[in-house]
């Protein structure tokens, strides 16, 4: 019987080099890993010759670019290239779990073959501490891609391993020597490096470490050197710049403007411990028995992104949520491409969101990172009980440690039991913080354009208050711990002490602007009844608040408070009504009286037959009294009809009630005493002559006019060049010519009426009486003289009031006549001429 045995053909170089490993970017990063891993302080990632001219095809056939990725860690001896660099699937890493305080970051013993992936020649150039000289290995990866040789195995391929001194070094890198360290020369690249693939390697390597990892004292920088490309970034902002540190400030940005959640599960495997924090503050903090049997030392952070987060996000980092991607796994401090990346949805949450998209989170809402480390106890051989990642690099191995962190369906791994927590907070405590502005698109470019945006310009469908007391109800509902796993629960006091402080404040406020609104004197009954609805409905929310977290020293100091407010509006209220009641039975008293009067002039009509009769069996002075007692009568019963619909649509105000309360019962009187001219038996108007001072009598006149107008009607004003001008008249008969032409002056919707007072060349006085009504009508531009006669009306009158104007001016030889439209104001103006004689 023959014994037989594998052989290497040389095509296994390409199986777990360049055709395992299919991603440029991953090939860098598992190169950057074994830097980390030989302890070196930095790793410098360097490009040369990567802009080039030729075509793809051309390119890609031959060319000069080169990367070089140098490291100053531990080097390797000849003993090491031999035995363990060049021993393909040997990896001293998977005993050695630790090494310089760092967890070691690889263990497969392939990483190395992403130089294949990279590039078609490699240069190994490295150094130990004790050595003298540089180590070179020069490998090309083209002599193992003989595919029709079947007897050619990988270690008949052999290589020359030299020494050379640092100046040759020097020469053949360009980088300065080192005590000790490796430097990895790829050269002839594969794939183009053009200016958009460097960012996104540097943005997959702002993801490769964990930013709150600890790695004892040492620290770990990733440098990126591309120095064809400076002048192009030198305009760009620094999230878009791929020359220099890579740094990973993300969810550190993050961590006060977010709603989050962090849970870890204790070194030892005991405890689950949960922290829930909202815009910062912590919420709730619960230690648990950790059930899940196999994990240990892992801690997961997740952040809810509402849609200013996203905003904030995108301003800070260039990238928006959605293309940054979702939920990261570190295994020892590094990243497991391509959890989190754009498109992965490797824990399954849009799946689920897609049975429920009001109740469940997605990949678009949420970003975080679960952080791994290793079993402290190396002992452990358990295949199941370690995660492993899959030699592609492309994620983890399906086991039953990775089925405790990731089921997604009941019993829950411990990823969806904390995720879960986070949802509930979010759908049931929150309400998603939804936006007034619904347009996510629009909030986005404001936040991005306006330099001098802040968190104070945020804008919440419900205020904090309202959020934060939901919060407070339904924390219990959130946590859902079942008793007998459940160790210690603490509801954070400080979130409970702010919440009492907002009650407080708005209840504050609120008595504060109320106790500012009853300093004013015209409140209405309905206005009492609003805020005394408000503090019941204030006192009604602190009783219930009260009820939900207890008795509180303060709040009952606020509800002696609210109860006092209260009976104290209620008895302002009942002396409000009081008042009106008051004022109501004074306008009824009013009203009536001017019932009264006008029965009393209808009585007079009826017992002075001349009315009954034709104007030509009345006197001249008759008509025109007549024409005032019927205009007089109007403005009464106007008022009247203002007071009364005021006080029906309770908008009556005190000073205004007054107002056509004087204005009636002044028209009464002055109606009363025109009818009792018109009665009297021997009707002369001599006996109420006396010297007058016409001047001052209408500038006094019209002050009464202007208080018994309201301001939206009419505004009278006076001009006068003269002081004085005393005649012997009829203060009634000059009264009832002001009254006429004003009268005229509202029917035509005058809004103000200007009197002009001078003497003229004679010393007689003269009136002009202008308004800025719609004027005379054009009918009468040609032959005005025609308004002052019997019977024409310029309105819809009866055709007396002008004539007896005239008539009445004519007794104190003085005449009237029209000037025009647009003379003095824009409507009509009459000229009132009064003779210095008969004085």
């Amino acid at each position: 019987m023959a014994k037989v045995s594998f052989r290497t053909n040389a095509e296994l170089k390409s199986i777990i080099g360049k055709d395992l490993i299919t991603d440029d970017n991953i090939a860098v990063l598992e190169l950057v890993k074994n830097s980390f891993d030989a302890g070196s302080k930095k790793v410098d990632i360097i490009f040369k010759n990567v802009i080039h001219g030729s075509n793809l095809k051309s390119y890609k056939n031959s060319n000069e670019s080169k990367i070089l990725i140098s490291d100053i860690g531990k080097g390797m001896s000849q003993f090491d290239i031999e035995n363990k660099w060049l021993n393909i699937a040997y990896s001293e890493k998977k005993e050695k779990k630790e090494e310089y305080g760092r967890t070691l970051a690889g263990n497969k013993g392939v990483g190395r073959f992403s130089c294949d992936r990279l590039g078609k020649y490699l240069t190994i150039y490295t150094k130990q501490k004790k050595d003298l000289h540089y180590k070179q290995l020069s490998i090309n990866w083209i002599e193992f891609e003989r595919k029709d040789d079947i007897n050619l195995n990988i270690q008949d391929i052999q290589f020359d391993l030299i020494e050379i001194d640092k100046d040759d070094f020097f020469t053949k890198t360009n980088i300065e020597s080192f005590e000790s360290g490796t430097v990895l020369e790829i050269k002839s690249l594969r794939e183009e490096w053009d200016y958009q693939k460097i960012l996104s390697l540097k943005r997959q390597l702002e993801r490769l470490i964990n930013p709150n990892q600890n790695y004892s004292s040492l620290k770990f920088d990733i440098i990126i050197n591309a120095s064809e490309y400076i002048n192009i970034e030198k305009n760009k902002p620094d999230y878009e710049k791929i020359n220099g540190i890579v740094k990973n400030q993300i969810f550190e940005k993050l961590n006060f403007k977010v709603t989050s959640i962090q849970s870890k599960i204790s070194k030892d495997g005991d405890y689950l411990i949960t922290i829930l924090k909202d815009r910062g503050n912590t919420i709730f903090t619960l230690v648990e028995k950790n059930r899940f049997r196999l994990l240990r030392n892992i801690k997961t952070h997740i952040y809810y992104l509402n849609t200013y987060s996203k905003a904030y996000f995108t301003k800070q980092t260039g990238i928006r949520p959605i293309d940054f991607g979702s939920i990261s796994l570190f295994i020892n401090g590094f990243r497991i491409p391509p959890y989190g990346d754009y498109g992965d949805d490797w824990l399954g949450m849009e799946i689920r969101k897609g049975q429920g998209r009001n109740r469940y989170l997605g990949t678009r809402e949420v970003i975080g990172r679960i952080e791994v480390k290793d079993n402290d106890d190396v002992s452990i051989d358990d295949e199941d009980g370690v995660f492993k990642v899959i030699s592609s690099r492309s994620g983890l191995i399906n086991n039953a440690i990775y089925n405790e962190l990731a089921k997604s369906t009941s019993p829950f791994g411990f990823f969806y039991k904390t995720f879960r927590r986070l949802e509930r907070f979010v759908v049931e405590g929150i309400n998603w913080d939804s936006t007034l502005e619904k347009n996510t698109i629009k909030i986005e470019q404001e936040i991005l354009n306006n330099v001098k945006w802040d968190e104070s310009k945020e804008r919440y469908s419900e205020d904090s208050l309202t959020r934060n007391k939901r919060i407070y109800n339904v924390v219990h509902n959130i946590i859902d711990a079942k008793k007998e796993e459940l160790i210690k629960l603490t509801i954070n006091k400080n979130f409970v002490s702010d919440l009492i402080d907002e009650q407080k404040d708005k209840i504050n406020n609120d008595l504060e602007f109320i106790l500012e609104e009853l300093k004013n004197k015209n409140l209405k009954p309905n206005q009492l009844q609003d805020f005394l609805s408000k503090l019941t409905k204030s006192q009604d929310e602190l009783n219930d608040f009260e009820k939900s977290i207890g008795e509180n020293d303060d709040l009952k100091k606020l509800k002696s408070e609210l109860e006092n407010n209260l009976t104290s509006i209620k008895v302002q209220k009942e002396e409000l009504e009081k008042q009106l009641k008051e004022a109501e039975d004074i306008k009824n008293a009013a009203l009536e009286k001017a019932k009264q009067i006008a029965d009393e002039l209808a009585l007079e009509k009826e017992k002075n037959t001349y009315l009954l009769t034709s104007k030509r069996t009345l006197s001249e002075d008759a008509k025109g009294l007549i024409h005032n007692v019927k205009q007089t009568s109007k403005k009464s019963k106007q008022n009247a009809q203002n007071l009364y619909d005021a006080f029906l649509e309770n908008t009556v105000k005190r000073t205004q009630a007054l107002k056509w309360l004087s204005t009636i019962i002044y028209n009464s009187d002055k109606a009363l005493k025109i009818s009792n001219l018109i009665t009297r038996a021997n009707f002369k108007a001599n006996s109420d002559y006396q010297d007058v001072n016409i001047v001052k009598f209408i500038e006094q006149y019209l002050d009464l006019y202007n208080i018994m107008f309201e301001d939206n009607d009419i505004a009278f004003s006076i001009e006068s060049t003269t002081e004085a001008f005393w005649k012997r008249i009829s203060i009634l008969d000059i009264s009832l010519v002001l009254d006429d032409l004003i009268s005229n002056s509202f029917k035509a919707k005058a809004k103000n009426v200007k009197i002009y007072i001078t003497e003229d060349e004679n010393l007689d006085l003269k009136i002009i009486f202008s308004d800025d009504g719609e004027g005379l009508s054009s009918k009468f531009e040609n032959n005005s003289d025609v308004i002052f006669d019997l019977g024409i009306t310029t309105t819809d009158g009866s055709g007396i009031g002008l004539n007896y104007v005239r008539n009445t001016l004519s007794k104190m030889k003085g005449n009237i006549s029209f000037i025009g439209n647009n003379k003095f104001l824009k409507g009509a103006s009459f000229e009132i001429l009064i003779s210095k004689l008969y004085k």
